[in-house]
C-alpha cells in the first residue's frame, strides 16, 4: 500500500508538472465519456417514452387493418386494397372466442369550426367498447356510448389539442359547446385525457364521435367501411391463438384460396412493442458506438504526451536504474500516470454527460433521460482500459531502456 501511495504521489506530482499540457490530453477522455453518457442516456430515455406510449395504446391489444396490394395495368402500377366491413366486425364477435372486446374504427380527417376559430384534425368514429380497448378516457364530461352510436347521436368527444386549437385553451370547459364539422352541427360530451405525441403524431389532435354518425355524416350513406379493427384478447397468453382465430375467420369471409396472401394485417402489440423497443435499441447503440470514436481519440493523445513524457524523462529514468530501480518499478510509474489521466478524466466526463443529458433531453422533445448504473460503470471501465492499453507501450518504452544510453541522453 505504501509503495502504490508513493507510486501515485509522484504520478500526481508528474502530471501537475505540466498541468496545461495534462488537462488538454484528459479532455480527449472527458468529451468521449460525456458523449457516451449524454448520448446513451437520452436514447435509453427515448426508448423507455416510446414503449410507455405504446403500452398505453392498451392491453392485450391486437389490431386488424386492410393489407394494400399492388399490380400492373395499361396505366402502370395500381395499389388497391380491400378495406375492412362491420360484416367483418360482427364475424370476430361471433367466432373470436379469445376475444373479449372489438372496437372498429372508422377514421377521416375534416375542418372543425367553434366561433372564429377553425382546426383541421382526425375525426375518429368509434364504439362505446374503444375507450376500454384503447385505454382512453375522459377528464371532462363522458365517453360516448352504445345508445349514441344506435341513435347516431349529433355528438362528440374532443382531444386536448382540438379544446386549445378551437376555444384558446385546454382548459376551457367545453363541454355543451357547439362545434360545426363539414358544416354540420355537434355537441362537445367529453374532452379526453392527455396521452401526449407518438413519434410524429399528436394523439391528443383527435375528434371521437359515434361510428354510424361518422359512417354516415362523413363517409356518406350507406358506408359501412372501417380502418381498423381493435381487438382486446381475454388475456396474454391467449395473444397468439386470437391472431390465429382471427386471420382464419377473415380469411375464410374474404373467400381466400389456400396459400393466397392476406388481404389484411393481424398485428400482436406484443410484437409491435418488441420490434419498436428493438429498434430504439439499435439507434441507441449506434448512438453510443459513435461517441466512442472520440474515446479513441483521446487514448491516442494519451499515448502522444506519454511518449513525449518519456523523451523529456530519459535522463530521470537513467538515474532510477541505476540506483536500483527495476523494471517493473519503471513500467508501474508511468503506466500509473496513463491511468490516473484516463480515470480522472473518464470521472468528469461522466458528470458533464450526466448533466448534459438532462439539457439535450428538451431540445430532442423527449420526456426525460436515462442514465443508468451499467452504462456510467461501464464508461468508467472504458476509460480505465484505455489508459492502461494506450499507456502500456510509453511506459514498456520508458522501462527498456537502457541506464547507461539514459544517463548520457541529452
Amino acid at each position: 500500500m505504501k509503495k502504490l501511495l508513493m507510486v501515485l504521489r509522484v504520478a500526481v506530482s508528474s502530471l501537475t508538472a505540466h498541468t496545461m499540457r495534462t488537462v488538454l490530453t484528459m479532455l480527449g477522455i472527458v468529451i468521449g465519456v460525456a458523449a457516451v453518457i449524454a448520448l446513451v442516456g437520452v436514447g435509453t430515455g427515448a426508448q423507455a417514452q416510446v414503449v410507455s406510449q405504446f403500452q398505453s395504446l392498451g392491453s392485450n391489444l391486437v389490431t386488424v387493418t386492410a393489407m394494400p396490394s399492388y399490380g400492373f395495368s395499361q396505366s402502370g402500377l395500381q395499389q388497391s386494397s380491400r378495406t375492412l366491413t362491420m360484416k367483418d366486425v360482427s364475424a370476430i364477435k361471433s367466432l373470436a372466442t379469445s376475444v373479449s372486446l372489438v372496437a372498429p374504427l372508422y377514421s377521416t380527417n375534416a375542418t372543425v369550426t367553434y366561433g372564429g376559430s377553425t382546426t383541421s384534425t382526425t375525426i375518429n368514429g368509434v364504439t362505446e367498447e374503444y375507450g376500454t380497448v384503447r385505454n382512453t378516457t375522459v377528464t371532462r364530461g363522458r365517453f360516448l356510448t352504445q345508445a349514441d352510436n344506435d341513435n347516431m347521436a349529433m355528438v362528440v368527444v374532443l382531444g386536448t389539442s382540438v379544446v386549445e386549437d378551437l376555444f384558446g385553451s385546454s382548459e376551457v370547459n367545453a363541454i355543451g359547446e357547439t362545434v360545426r364539422i363539414n358544416r354540420q352541427n355537434y355537441q362537445v360530451i367529453g374532452v379526453l385525457k392527455s396521452k401526449g405525441q407518438s413519434g410524429p403524431q399528436n394523439q391528443d389532435d383527435v375528434i371521437m364521435m359515434p361510428l354510424r354518425t361518422a359512417q354516415l355524416k362523413l363517409g356518406g350513406a350507406g358506408t359501412n367501411t372501417v380502418r381498423s379493427i381493435n381487438l382486446q384478447v381475454r388475456t396474454a397468453d391467449e395473444m397468439d391463438l386470437a391472431q390465429a382465430q382471427v386471420t382464419a375467420i377473415l380469411r375464410s369471409l374474404h373467400g381466400l384460396a389456400t396459400g393466397a396472401d392476406n388481404d389484411f394485417l393481424v398485428q400482436n402489440q406484443a410484437d409491435i412493442l418488441s420490434s419498436v423497443a428493438e429498434t430504439s435499441g439499435t439507434f441507441t447503440t449506434l448512438l453510443g458506438s459513435i461517441a466512442a470514436i472520440s474515446l479513441l481519440v483521446g487514448g491516442i493523445g494519451i499515448m502522444n504526451i506519454m511518449l513525449v513524457s518519456v523523451t523529456e524523462r530519459t535522463r530521470e529514468i537513467g538515474l532510477r536504474k541505476a540506483v536500483g530501480a527495476k523494471r517493473g518499478d519503471i513500467l508501474t510509474q508511468f503506466l500509473t500516470e496513463a491511468i490516473v489521466i484516463s480515470v480522472l478524466g473518464g470521472i468528469i466526463g461522466v458528470v458533464l454527460g450526466v448533466v448534459g443529458a438532462q439539457v439535450i433531453t428538451p431540445l430532442l422533445g423527449s420526456s426525460q433521460a436515462i442514465v443508468t448504473t451499467q452504462s456510467v460503470v461501464l464508461a468508467l471501465a472504458v476509460s480505465l482500459a484505455i489508459g492502461v492499453f494506450f499507456g502500456l507501450y510509453p511506459a514498456n518504452r520508458a522501462a527498456g531502456l537502457n541506464p547507461i544510453d539514459a544517463l548520457r541522453y541529452e
